[in-house]
């Protein structure tokens, strides 16, 4: 099996992208591309990159302001969205896209602007119809946090004080409480190397929920939903989702937002059918 992430290539560019490509895969099948949350990086898919890179050419970048991605001026939806397009012109060829949270949307949005880039969509709990309520809540939470950075030990202790959405499944309502691939010491790491802007700059993106009510699902999609209780979806939004195309939906009762970190074989277990499916 292939080492957690290869070696970070950068994409030249406004602004430059880091991102990490596994290679290998089969002559005629599609790339899989793989889009983190807010706050987040590639590192967050070091529990599954290197089993889907056994079997496919899996691309990982980071944000930008996140990670080893460049610093911006701009930040929002659709910024998020032009990078998608530029990683899409990495892989080369129509990718099944996986986006995970806030990384959902933006791939929602693209595909429903450029079905053509796509050989299929996978959404892991997406935050679309509640975008705008997250944009100015939790992002504002997260802007106080940044202003941390500067000193590691109040990072770490803010981020422990950071409440989730909703209770985990041990009833966890503080990173603080969480165990296991998400503890206190992973988020810290991930929010240092954020730019303060970021959280900023989505508070007063107005339009990406605009983005996001005027696009509809074009190509074949997987919609993961983590616990109704701790989902970014709103209510009745999987059906609705499920009900305007091609989708396939997979519930994961109990289980929180992150489901590819926090339960890493079940997620790919609800992949593998979905991939073979629509791999070539």
């Amino acid at each position: 099996m292939p080492k957690r992430l290869p070696r970070a290539r950068t994409l030249k560019g406004e602004p430059k992208l880091a991102h990490y490509d596994s290679g290998g895969g089969t002559a005629g099948e599609a790339p899989i591309v793989l889009l983190h949350g807010a706050t987040l990086r590639s590192e967050d898919w070091e529990n599954v990159f290197p089993r889907l890179a056994t079997r496919y050419r899996v691309v990982a970048y980071d944000a930008r302001g996140h990670g080893k991605s460049g610093r911006a001026t701009e930040y929002g939806l659709r910024a998020l969205i032009e990078d998608l397009g530029r990683i899409l012109d990495v892989a080369a060829a129509p990718a099944i896209v996986i986006g995970h949270s806030v990384g959902g949307a933006a791939a929602y949005a693209l595909q429903s602007n450029a079905p053509e880039r796509f050989k299929a969509l996978i959404l892991e709990d997406p935050l679309l119809a509640q975008y705008g309520s997250w944009r100015l809540d939790y992002y504002r939470a997260l802007s106080a946090i940044l202003e941390k950075q500067g000193d590691p030990a109040a990072l770490k202790a803010a981020v422990a004080r950071l409440h989730l959405p909703a209770p985990g499944p041990k009833g966890e309502r503080t990173v603080g409480e969480v165990r296991g691939f998400y503890s206190p010491e992973r988020m810290a790491m991930y929010f240092a190397d954020v730019d303060r802007r970021f959280a900023d700059g989505f508070q007063k993106d107005k339009e990406g929920a605009k983005l996001l009510a005027g696009a509809t699902l074009k190509v074949p999609t997987l919609l993961l939903t983590a616990d109704p209780k701790q989902t970014a979806l709103a209510e009745g939004e999987d059906e609705k989702l499920a009900a305007s195309g091609d989708v396939t939906v997979v519930r994961f009762p109990g289980v929180s937002h992150r489901i590819h970190g926090t339960r890493p074989e079940p997620f790919l277990e609800a992949l593998e059918p979905f991939l073979r499916k629509h791999r070539a």
